[in-house]
């Protein structure tokens, strides 16, 4: 599949799209492509904003769902919406959530939203849309948005970095089963991103842009976009990241949990 993805005056859906790198990815294709971009998220007054931004400065269409995609119904109406009046062309899964802290004292309903947000609810969506780009023979293309924790066990982040590696798994698996209908699967893994969740996980006092592969949310985007349109199976960005992937295939898994709990302890 050489074909590059086309965003120009098509729609692509982006979860996670109120803040950081969803938002500069949604900016982006905006900006850079003259995509149409349908935006996902919980706050609407945030998405609001950004439609609004979007359609003024880049004479593009913009939507926005609002959704909670910890609950199965409302991914399930994402789905419907999305497509009820427009043709997708491309899916970008991009919303997470994360926990810093000992794992044990992670709440249980706190673990069982980021396992619905990180998890469940990309395999529900990816699935989905495949489908529909399968039926419409479009040559769509989805991004599941995994990270270098993927690769890496982090302790103290235990929960998060596992649901990482799912996506990270999981993404290269599928990118193998639809390829041959013309589906596109690109699997992205940066390192940290210098957005809301690095400050809401407490990270961003001990990680800042420039330091250890820590990305500005728009440098971030930029990647992201470069590989989802050229269809890139698997994408690290940044020399960092990619020595640090590279050192994880390597390097044992124990020696490497050990030396990232230094880095990581409370």
């Amino acid at each position: 599949m050489n074909r590059m993805l086309e965003l120009r005056a098509r729609w692509t859906l982006v979860t996670g799209a109120s803040s950081g790198l969803g938002q500069e990815i949604a900016r982006s294709i905006a900006r850079e492509h003259g995509g149409n971009v349908l935006v996902v998220a919980r706050r609407r007054e945030r998405l609001e904003a950004l439609c609004e931004e979007l359609r003024s400065r880049h004479g593009v269409q913009a939507d926005f769902i609002v959704a909670d995609l910890s609950r199965p119904e409302d991914v399930e109406r994402v789905f419907t919406e999305a497509t009820r009046e427009r043709e997708i062309h491309g899916v970008i899964l991009n919303a997470g959530v994360t926990y810093w802290g000992e794992a044990l004292k992670l709440d249980w309903k706190e673990f069982q939203s980021m396992l619905d947000t990180n998890v469940t609810s990309l395999v529900r969506l990816s699935t989905l849309f495949a489908r529909y780009f399968v039926e419409r023979r479009v040559g769509g293309g989805l991004m599941f948005v995994s990270s270098v924790a993927g690769f890496i066990p982090v302790p103290y982040q235990a929960a998060y970095s596992g649901t990482k590696a799912f996506i990270l798994s999981y993404g290269q698996a599928l990118a193998q089963e639809v390829r041959r209908e013309g589906v596109s699967v690109t699997v992205f893994a940066p390192g940290g991103i210098s957005t809301e969740l690095l400050d809401k996980a407490g990270l961003s006092n001990r990680f800042k842009a420039g330091d250890m592969g820590v990305m500005s949310a728009e440098e971030c985007a930029s990647h992201a976009l470069r590989a989802f349109i050229h269809r890139k199976e698997l994408y690290v960005p940044g020399l960092i990241n990619q020595t640090l992937t590279l050192a994880a295939r390597l390097l044992p898994r124990g020696f490497l949990a050990q030396r990232t709990a230094a880095m990581y302890r409370p």
